[in-house]
């Protein structure tokens, strides 16, 4: 629990920032909010990948650190982010060099295209130090320590919300910059956020070494571990990015009051959704820790354990979003009828609350474990089959937008249960990295 509480922490802080960032630019316009969440799907990209280097280094780092191996730690931290560094450089390059392509593909009024393009050029800068923060929050965490990660990403939203309400609307003396300020916000956050934590590192917050003393000399095997273990979960993240633009479509056969429907329902559920993140990365930490100590059996009761908090958490959550839909729905928009859609979104996915944290926290034992094949196995389709599944709901079967959140909670009790008996298999407990 002491792992989890600030990483729930961190959860809440970046939900609190999206829900402010969303709600600043919304007040710009109809163009300003399509060009910033068009914008936002290619960002979502960017964290999938950044879970690549996040859910492999802190099995890595875990492990060693567990067995008592500072040394083979500190110098897996090192190699990771040299080559994070490096991947980080590559696709700031690129995204800043074809950002406009990319855009160009999903067929947007020009006005919007332009807005979106600088947006992402500006955002794209921030890569570098984006990725550099993670895999130092990801080894801080690995050494159970979620308490520096979040600070670091408390200064990080704080500074953000200061700098869009000054940057968007052109507060004292700032010019109004609007969707361009959010980008800029966005960019200087991360580059404060990076600075905050290599200061901790310097400090010595850390049991070993893990800035590197040069960039040279990268170690091949450390890296394929690396991608041996961070890319099912990132491609599991990068997969659940593009499902999302598919129920997106979906739902635009209802007109824009259903489309804003899935925005406004998944905002007041991130609450859940990022709690259960939370202790996601404790039970990642936990079992890492006792596996790379050669206890196993205390690995599996860290995850049972944290599996039963969580579970009560989101059965409460649950409980909350079918009783009260339409009140929490209504402080997130003033349209009646997005307020009514999105109330039925939170009736009927109150009801899979519990099979998310089923999913998540399980998950993360099996990232901690260096074992991410298992999820990603159940991830993929799970998610992919939200897509024929939303579709067949909502138009042969006639049920509308209900079809599709139908569709949502379906597939999240399949995936629930899924990874639930793949992990009473007890497979992951010898599973080497």
């Amino acid at each position: 629990m002491a792992l989890a509480i600030p990483a729930v922490f961190s959860m809440f802080a970046i939900v609190v920032n999206n829900l402010i960032d969303t709600g600043l630019v919304g007040h710009l316009g109809a163009a300003q909010v399509a060009a910033v969440g068009s914008a936002g799907f290619i960002v979502w990209m960017i964290f999938s990948l950044m879970d690549l280097f996040g859910v492999g280094t802190m099995a890595i780092v875990s492990r060693h650190y567990g067995a008592g191996e500072l040394e083979a730690a500190s110098e897996n931290s090192m190699q990771i982010l040299k080559f994070a560094f490096y991947f980080a450089i590559a696709l700031s390059i690129i995204g800043i060099t074809f950002s406009g392509n990319i855009l160009h593909l999903l067929r947007l009024e020009p006005q919007v295209e332009q807005m979106g393009r600088v947006y992402l050029r500006i955002v794209f800068m921030a890569v570098p130090v984006l990725f550099l923060a993670e895999v130092a929050g990801a080894i801080f965490r690995a050494v159970g320590d979620t308490s520096t990660p979040m600070i670091v990403m408390i200064t990080a939203v704080v500074t953000n919300i200061i700098l869009d309400i000054l940057l968007i609307y052109g507060i004292w003396i700032f010019p109004r910059l609007e969707t361009m300020g959010a980008a800029i916000a966005t960019t200087i956050a991360h580059t404060v956020s990076f600075f905050v934590a290599l200061i901790f590192v310097l400090r010595g917050r850390l049991p070993f070494r893990i800035i590197p003393r040069t960039l040279g000399d990268l170690d091949i095997n450390v890296i394929a571990r690396l991608l041996k273990i961070g890319l099912p979960a990132s491609l599991a993240s990068i997969n659940f990015a593009l499902v999302y633009l598919g129920m997106t479509r979906i739902m635009s056969e209802f007109g824009t009051t259903a489309v804003a429907s899935i925005p406004v329902g998944n905002r007041a559920e991130s609450i859940s959704y990022m709690t259960c993140f939370g202790f996601y990365i404790a039970a990642s930490a936990m079992v890492g820790q006792n596996l790379g100590a050669k206890q196993p059996d205390r690995a599996e009761k860290a995850a049972w354990t944290t599996l039963g908090i969580i579970a009560a958490i989101t059965f409460v959550y649950g409980v909350i979003f079918f009783t009260f839909a339409e009140k929490i729905t209504s402080m997130l928009t003033g349209d009646t009828e997005v307020i009514k859609f999105s109330g039925y979104y939170l009736r009927i996915i109150a009801l899979s609350q519990v099979f998310m944290a089923l999913e998540f926290v399980l998950e993360g034992a099996f990232a901690g474990a260096g074992n991410t094949i298992p999820p990603m196995v159940v991830s993929i389709p799970g998610t992919l089959i939200r897509i024929p599944l939303a579709y067949f709901m909502a138009i042969p079967l006639g049920l509308g937008p209900l079809g599709i959140f139908w569709a949502i909670t379906i597939s999240t009790i399949i995936k629930g249960m899924a990874v639930l008996i793949w992990f009473r298999t007890g497979s992951w407990k010898t599973k080497q990295i």
